[in-house]
């Protein structure tokens, strides 16, 4: 059997082991806004009333899952597909790629731990971008690696699918930047200029379309420009501790990500440092992937557990790298070490409780889907309202015939059109989802049905907020 067969049939059983676990409802913040732009036209904005999604868009991510939700019917469906199908693609990828440096066997038991990891495996089952950006990140990587050293149309072609890839994730323009420049280094000036004209113009693709859907170029720029303010008020420069919270993060998601491969990778690794052994040829190539973006992260911004799906492949196939030597001198023994933290990482999302695993998806479903029966089933529309902070898009979307509040510090962070709204008795509140913010003492709240409730009386002020009014 070749490798491109052994590489589709990877990417066949990882179809079918996400098909069972797919998310019924949407899983985030962003999610909503993905299937507001799916349902409503795409339209990027710096207030969430405009943000069909939030900046800077990701125009080719939504037209493909528009594709897929014509077929589907249900945005979340058609998103969670385009997980599913990119996950399935990741597992070619990385095998592919690990194929270059170790055997058959040894490719193979990595590539399984790649897509069996708990984190990884869960956003290939949801409604988020990051399955997509793991897919970008393995192929464009191994695409300018291959470049690099290929005849001199390789490098145009890279450029120009590079501009293109950005289309889907701005941000791999980021992460993959420095290598696309270790690309370029070995390429005349004139080759160099070339190439960043394709990677240019093909970035035209998507920015054109995205800048017209906006309200031009300059207000699409404008809004750029907003959210990297934005986001740099989250980051170290700003000050306090969010150098330690963006540390903890990325620590975090690499555990999840890694699990036992943790120490495999880790033992390999203090295992060629000490035999004196470089990693390979490629050394400056799986530096040049993986360390830029966790600095990204660690100095910048990372935002959710799923941005480390950038450097997840990367880190398998460094794995596979570095055991390659082991494991010519002693396969049957990594292979079947490595397999048992296959059958680790297999176990930890089937059957634990975890943050990501299969009862996390399951328990983040049945929880949305009981709590809008309840409501409904318990509150009419005109007669309540309801706070909410984390999950206040998700109550829009779900329960758009209510009135959903945002109940939280810092509304105009969020929405420049915030409108306070006080609420006065005898108003009946349901509270959706986990507040950051206390309510007043005097307002007391009963639980059922995983929702709480309660009536504003004469000596209760609520301020909550109107995020996006009309």
């Amino acid at each position: 059997m070749s490798d491109r067969a052994v590489a589709a049939v990877l990417a066949a059983l990882v179809l079918v082991t996400r098909l069972p676990f797919a998310a019924q409802t949407l899983w985030a913040w962003d999610s909503v806004l993905y299937s507001r732009a799916l349902e409503q036209g795409f339209h990027v904005g710096a207030d969430l009333a405009d943000q069909r999604p939030h900046p800077p868009g990701y125009l080719f991510y939504l037209a493909l899952a528009a594709v897929f939700r014509s077929v589907t019917r249900d945005s979340n469906a058609a998103l969670v597909v385009v997980s599913v199908l990119a996950s399935a693609l990741t597992a070619a990828a990385v095998y592919l790629l690990c194929r270059r440096y170790a055997d058959r066997g040894l490719s193979l038991v990595i590539t399984l731990g790649a897509v069996s990891a708990p984190l990884v495996w869960t956003y290939g089952e949801v409604a988020m971008p990051y399955a997509l950006l793991a897919l970008l990140s393995v192929v464009f990587a191994m695409s300018l690696r291959d470049a690099r050293t290929r005849p001199w149309p390789a490098a145009l072609i890279a450029s120009a699918g590079l501009g293109l890839a950005a289309g889907f994730r701005q941000d791999v323009l980021l992460l993959l930047g420095p290598l696309w420049l270790w690309m370029l280094a070995s390429r005349s000036w004139r080759e160099r200029a070339l190439c960043i004209a394709a990677a240019g113009i093909a970035a035209l693709a998507w920015f054109g379309p995205s800048a017209t859907l906006s309200g031009g170029p300059a207000s699409y720029l404008a809004t750029l420009g907003a959210q990297a303010a934005r986001v740099s008020e989250l980051s170290p420069a700003a000050g306090g501790d969010a150098l330690l919270r963006n540390t903890l993060l990325t620590v975090y998601a690499l555990w999840w990500g890694l699990l036992g491969f943790a120490l495999l990778l880790a033992t390999a690794l203090l295992a060629s440092l000490l035999a004196r052994r470089r990693l390979s040829s490629d050394a400056a190539f799986f530096a040049l992937w993986l360390i830029p973006a966790a600095f990204v992260y660690v100095t910048i911004h990372i935002g959710d557990p799923g941005y480390l799906m950038s450097v997840l492949p990367g880190l398998y196939v460094a794995c596979a790298a570095l055991l390659a030597p082991v494991a010519a001198r002693a396969p049957r023994a990594v292979i079947a070490f490595a397999a048992l933290l296959v059958a680790l990482n297999v176990v930890v999302f089937a059957l634990s409780d975890g943050p990501f695993s299969a009862h996390a998806i399951e328990r983040h479903d049945s929880s949305i889907v009981s709590r809008i029966a309840f409501v409904r089933g318990h509150f009419a529309p005109a007669s309540v309202v309801i706070l909410a902070q984390s999950e206040y898009l998700t109550a829009r979307y779900y329960l758009p015939e209510y009135r959903v509040l945002f109940y939280g510090a810092d509304p105009q962070a969020l929405s420049s059109a915030a409108r306070e709204a006080r609420l006065g008795a005898p108003t009946e509140v349901v509270v959706f989802g986990n507040l950051a913010m206390s309510l007043p003492p005097t307002l007391r709240l009963a639980s059922d049905g995983g929702v709480a409730s309660g009536s504003v009386d004469a000596a209760t002020s609520l301020v909550a907020y109107d995020l996006e009014p009309r």
